[in-house]
């Protein structure tokens, strides 16, 4: 099992870092482990307080031991996957009896959203990691004869998790005990755990960071609380906000294809419902528990994104796992579930409507639109015979996996389950084998590796380089050294505290020379003694060549089908 997921968990681990996020935490992580600055994270060498340091240690540690590269930027997350499915083995093992752990560590392992945040350089799967050691230790606890050690594991891990990306490290695991303790109707049980202990065990591991952090930076704490937890949780932000039903879309696609069976699975045992108030039914309304708590705290809030939705794979896979184990019990079995071959038809006519929707030209209409915005031509045409090729396989796996569970003879116990969860465990792989071309072209123009390649390669290797109202978060990673930036409000780096700050990290020593506005990089284009590079949209180039003054001097040096690098000469002697 470890050995799979790790193949999986490694899946196009040598694409480039694919932008904002992954060049941002990158850089990020460099410049640490470069300055030996281990407490303020600085992107850009701008001070980067959006997060906190846990994962940025990870993947500077990761740099120290195997150097900087991409791979060993995206180790931590690859590392937390595998902890995090040994966690999920772990917990199904002490609930359950028979193939129940195994069955639920394939379950997650094949779960495209933990395919994918599995190897990117973003926080969520090292949170996952955290999160999930907590609510493993919180029902450890809770069997134990000796109590102390899980529940020091339960705050520690809830202080490890919040200072990986903040108060939701403790939110989640605090908010689904208490849940799953009322839902039991025994709130009382919390009274058992050591909650001065527990707290000081829980301030030890979170507080030093942020009162060293906090005298350094006086700024950071209203930031932290305040505008990145509760005005973000209450009032989110135009990119990321969402209906209420945001979440919805993601558990379809994020744990496809056991998304189907899982929904399947459960209007099977609505009537069953009852059953959960059962001392024996206590690991399934955990599990429950844990999961309702993710999808509510996220629906709620007005801030949102797909990669919230990680921590409820861990329970929905043990849930999965557990209801494919079901024919297991049963001596005879004559039929397969009826949720199960629900599930392998719904895969089998999502397959063909994809593969027939392929041929509508409202389909193509759409790809247009998208590839216009999103994704670049190169890619957009390989997207085509992808989609086709995608309800294909689909409906193949679906019809097959039908076809096994309907037949007349049902397998006994000792095939059924294994047989159909290994077609169902197949389909995401297969996926992500067709579209790997897809994805390699769109990450390579998603990124600024090939740009700094041409750059380093070139005579202009050591010039200057400014972005002009746009910004490449992964080009200070491949240049290794910073880039600049024309700005109004700062907010092409993509960090709120740089943005909302701005005027206070501009008069700094570094954001002097980071951070120009209009005038002061008109004045640079019209005295300085040497020449620098400009990185603009091409539709910008035109308002490029007025902030210069000097339209007439610029040069092509790259492009691309949304951007440019274009070179300014040094100034003449008698402009300066």
């Amino acid at each position: 099992m470890v050995l799979g997921a790790t193949l999986f968990f490694a899946w196009l681990g040598s694409l480039p870092l694919i932008e904002p996020d992954e060049g941002r935490n990158a850089e990020v992580a460099r410049e640490m482990l470069a300055s030996g600055d281990w407490i303020t994270p600085h992107y850009d060498t701008l001070p980067y307080l959006d997060k906190p340091p846990v994962f940025f240690w990870l993947a500077a540690a990761s740099f120290r031991v195997a150097g900087v590269s991409e791979w060993a930027a995206r180790f931590p997350s690859a590392l937390a996957a595998l902890g995090t499915l040994l966690l999920t083995w772990f917990l199904a093992r002490r609930m359950f009896n028979g193939t129940v752990p195994l069955r639920a560590g394939t379950v997650l392992a094949t779960c495209p959203l933990v395919i994918i945040l599995a190897r990117l350089v973003i926080f969520d799967m090292t949170l996952v990691f955290f999160i999930t050691a907590a609510l493993v230790c919180y029902w450890m606890a809770r069997q134990a004869a000796r109590r102390s050690w899980w529940e020091a594991g339960f705050f520690a891990a809830m202080g490890l998790a919040s200072i990986t990306k903040g108060p939701v490290g403790f939110i989640l695991p605090l908010l689904t005990v208490i849940a799953f303790e009322a839902a039991r109707g025994r709130p009382s049980e919390l009274k058992r755990l050591r909650w001065l202990g527990g707290l000081a065990v829980f301030l030890l591991i979170a507080l030093p960071w942020f009162v060293v952090v906090s005298l350094r930076n006086p700024s950071f704490p209203r930031y932290a609380f305040w505008e990145e937890s509760i005005v973000r949780f209450t009032a989110g932000g135009v990119r990321r906000g969402g209906s209420v039903l945001y979440y919805l879309p993601v558990f379809l696609g994020g744990l496809f294809p056991w998304s189907l069976f899982l929904f399947f699975a459960a209007l099977n045992r609505l009537s069953r419902w009852k059953e959960l108030r059962d001392d024996k039914q206590a690991p399934v309304l955990y599990l429950l528990v844990w999961s309702a708590v993710v999808l509510v705290f996220f629906s709620i809030s007005h801030s949102k994104l797909p990669a919230y939705f990680l921590p409820a794979c861990v329970p929905l896979s043990i849930l999965m796992a557990r209801a494919w184990s079901e024919p297991d019990f049963v001596p005879q079995p004559t039929d397969a579930p009826d949720w199960l071959t629900a599930g392998f038809a719904a895969l089998m006519a999502l397959g063909l409507v994809t593969a027939l929707a392929f041929w509508l030209p409202i389909h193509f209409a759409w790809l247009e639109r998208l590839g216009r915005a999103k994704i670049p031509p190169q890619a957009l045409a390989q997207v085509r015979p992808s989609l086709a090729y995608t309800g294909m396989i689909l409906a193949g796996w679906g019809i097959l996996g039908r076809k096994l569970a309907s037949s007349k003879g049902w397998p006994g116990p000792a095939h059924a389950g294994w047989l159909t969860l290994a077609i169902a465990a197949l389909v995401a792989p297969s996926l992500f084998l067709r579209w790997a071309r897809p994805i390699r072209t769109y990450a390579e123009f998603a990124s600024s590796r090939q740009l700094a390649r041409t750059l380093l390669s070139s005579p202009q290797k050591d010039l200057t380089v400014y972005g002009f109202y746009y910004f490449r978060t992964s080009l200070p990673f491949y240049l290794k050294r910073p880039v600049g930036l024309v700005t109004g409000g700062g907010g092409e780096l993509t960090s709120k505290y740089i943005a909302s700050h701005l005027e206070a990290v501009r008069s700094g020593a570094s954001g002097r020379e980071i951070l120009l506005d209009y005038q002061s990089f008109y004045s640079k284009a019209q005295s300085s003694s040497q020449p620098f590079l400009v990185l603009a949209r091409n539709s910008h180039v035109s308002s490029l060549g007025k902030a210069t003054g000097r339209a007439e001097d610029l040069t092509p040096f790259w492009a691309e089908w949304q951007d440019s690098v274009w070179g300014v000469p040094a100034a003449r002697v008698s402009e300066r």
